[in-house]
């Protein structure tokens, strides 16, 4: 039998050591849920946050290990480069498709708590920049679970709980130093286990994208539009998903960004364009110079109707001035 105890899931990312220090430090010895973590790491092989956060508090942490139980009153976190879910009775780790440009993802963990425990699930949004975290706070509320949010202006970074707070409206916050005894109470009041009450029928579980289907315009079925945008991490197009109060997209691969992730990868994307496209311009100028010079002193005439040192001038002012843009952030 799979336990049904409670699942308290706190994400974090920019600032967020300081502020889950502070929550963990506030929960009881004895609360009857299992903690899971998710900070944005680095790719380093093994994350020190356990051994920090199982000093700050009364209750035990470790590196999630795949397969391992989902334990009341034991904290998992994230290990670096894997999505920490949810699966059953115990966690899963996944390299699967980055999600808001992160692995691990906390919008990964938070859909796959609300989509395995329902209304049995607490989620909380600390410190941390951009909106990673909101789309799946909202995937816990339309399960029947509950959303806290770090008050932004406690917050080092207020940009992920402000996110997440205008997503679920509903959501309370509270500083970092308060929101440990406020989640252990709302965890005390979680409905009784069962099959719960929320909506989980569009929180779908992996599967294998659009290998198999004959549909070019394929879409999975909580997706609502396709679009003609390019994914910015493998080029796959994207579809739009609808919440009520926030869309966000995916591609069929599975890499999925909400609004303000998109808009942030689309923005470095195409700054990489335009240092590739200075790159080129710069590339070619010294071609057509080469071209010049051996035309002017070989007598060589590789093209008579060509001005090479025109084209060269022209590539290289078009460099110039892409670059100049650049370096004043004006092009992107």
């Amino acid at each position: 039998m799979v336990a049904d105890h409670p699942l308290l899931v706190l994400g974090a990312s920019a600032g967020g050591v300081e502020a889950l220090l502070e929550v963990v430090a506030g929960l009881p010895a004895d609360l009857p849920a299992a903690v899971l973590v998710t900070l944005h790491t680095t790719d380093r092989p093994q994350s020190t946050l356990p051994r920090v956060l199982g000093r700050a508090g009364p209750l035990p942490a470790g590196q999630a290990a795949d397969g391992e139980p989902l334990r009341a009153g034991r904290i998992l976190v994230a290990p670096p480069d894997r999505h920490l879910l949810v699966n059953g009775g115990t966690v899963a780790l996944s390299r699967g498709p980055k999600v808001n440009r992160h692995r691990p993802a906390v919008d990964a963990m938070f859909a796959s708590a609300a989509r395995a425990r329902g209304p049995r699930v607490v989620a909380a949004v600390l410190s941390g920049a951009l909106d990673d975290g909101a789309v799946g706070a909202a995937l816990v509320e339309r399960a029947g679970g509950r959303v806290l949010v770090q008050d932004p202006a406690d917050a080092l970074f207020g940009s992920m709980p402000r996110a997440a707070a205008a997503a679920v409206p509903a959501a309370r916050a509270a500083p970092a130093a308060k929101l440990g005894p406020l989640l252990a109470r709302t965890v005390q009041e979680l409905p009784p286990g069962g099959d719960g009450m929320g909506d989980t029928a569009r929180i779908p579980a992996d599967d294998d994208g659009m290998a198999g289907s004959r549909d070019p315009a394929f879409l999975r079925p909580d997706e609502s539009t396709p679009t003609r945008m390019a994914c910015p991490e493998c080029g796959g197009g994207l579809a739009r998903i609808d919440l009520p109060r926030i869309g966000y997209f995916r591609c069929h691969v599975g890499h999925q960004y909400s609004p303000r992730s998109l808009e942030a990868a689309q923005r470095e994307e195409a700054e990489a364009k335009l240092w590739s496209a200075i790159a080129a311009l710069e590339e070619h100028a010294v071609l057509a110079r080469v071209l010049e010079e051996a035309d002017r002193t070989d007598g060589a005439g590789l093209d008579p109707d060509m001005d090479f040192r025109a084209a060269a001038e022209h590539s290289a002012d078009l460099a110039r001035s892409m670059r100049a843009r650049l370096l004043r952030g004006e092009a992107t």
